[in-house]
């Protein structure tokens, strides 16, 4: 079994899945860092290249390789769950965790990432804000829903999901 992260960009994927890996069993593997390592290219160059449809495209193929994967916490990138066949594909070996921050969690974190994420500094906040209000139809598609605040550790997140699949 897998334990899949969802969620918008800063959310916490990355550091709770490194806390997951690190607390447990699980390999820990980021879809964003497959797809990386697959093409030879950062995921902005790729969508630069191909537009939005086609690093969907090369994303879909990424989540089936890692969905056949077993014993590894997936750290997938915040628009996974757009395409209901990468839902779908996580979910036959997987347990699908949303975090699920308020947006005031998100827009704390993405202001205090603007000096070291230089891509975030020409972004629009309302705009964001947006695309994360229209994605959360998409995030609702999970098994467990982690409400995320600022405050709490990563590990503090890992040891409660790693709970959560071992009753299951």
């Amino acid at each position: 079994m897998n334990i899949v992260l969802t969620g918008f960009m800063a959310s916490g994927k990355t550091e709770i899945s490194k806390a997951i890996a690190a607390a447990s069993n699980y390999k820990l593997i980021d879809t964003d860092d497959m797809i990386v390592e697959e093409t030879g290219k950062t995921i902005n160059e790729i969508f630069a290249e191909v537009g939005e449809q086609g690093f969907r495209e090369i994303e879909y193929r990424t989540i089936s390789r890692a969905a056949a994967l077993d014993g590894c916490v997936i750290a997938t990138g915040g628009g996974v769950p757009l395409n209901k066949d990468n839902i779908t594909a996580l979910r036959k070996n997987g347990v699908i965790i949303n975090l699920a921050p308020d947006f005031s969690v998100i827009k704390e974190r993405l202001e205090a990432a603007r000096a070291v994420r230089p891509l975030l500094q020409n972004q629009d906040i309302e705009a964001i804000e947006r695309r994360f209000n229209d994605r959360l139809p998409f995030y609702a598609d999970c098994d467990f829903k982690i409400h995320i605040i600022n405050g709490r550790t990563p590990r503090s997140y890992a040891l409660e999901i790693l709970a959560i699949c071992e009753s299951l």
